[in-house]
């Protein structure tokens, strides 16, 4: 008799177990981390550098791009009329739906011995929203311009929105929904 109640009691929490791990969602989180995902880093990026509203040509941008403790960094360089692009990123990684990931985008401009942050942005898990696709779509960056602190909204309308710090104006500012001199 004995013998008989822990057997029971260890096949009902074997029982209990078996369920929980092979539900579908409890397996496709807990194992989802073993396969990679494509994520979008950074969308398009096209923009202009000034300096005292002429155009900068060679100056060189770094586009630096976090995701957990991944860096992803590139260059480019600008042309006669102080233009840059920069192409989507798409990376496959291993994404886990149970933790939150730090992801950032930093854009750097280095000029005349001078290095100019004209914009990043940083939050958990995603930095694909419309709202910066559609800034980073035709950015004007003036050197000489006070860095500004911009609320954007996410994905989602019921969450908070996004700050991110910039020199620059943008075709798209009527996504913008703050804007304030960064003290």
């Amino acid at each position: 008799m004995f013998r008989q109640k822990p057997f029971a009691l260890l096949m009902a929490a074997l029982s209990f177990l078996i369920f929980i791990v092979f539900s579908q969602q409890v397996t496709a989180d807990m194992f989802a981390w073993f396969k990679k995902t494509e994520v979008e880093l950074s969308p398009e990026i096209n923009g202009t550098v000034t300096l005292n509203g002429n155009p900068v040509t060679g100056a060189t941008v770094h586009r630096l791009l976090t995701y957990s403790d991944k860096k992803f960094n590139d260059s480019t360089t600008t042309d006669e009329n102080g233009r840059f692009q920069f192409p989507v990123k798409v990376v496959k990684l291993k994404v886990s739906s149970m933790f939150d990931t730090a992801v950032t985008q930093n854009l750097i401009v280095e000029h005349a011995d001078d290095r100019t942050e004209i914009w990043t942005a940083g939050t958990t898990n995603t930095l694909n929203y419309e709202s910066i696709q559609k800034l980073l779509s035709n950015m004007k960056c003036e050197l000489t311009s006070p860095e500004m602190r911009l609320e954007i909204p996410r994905g989602n309308p019921q969450s908070p929105p996004l700050g991110v710090a910039s020199i620059c104006t943008f075709e798209h500012d009527e996504v913008i929904l703050e804007k304030e001199l960064w003290k």
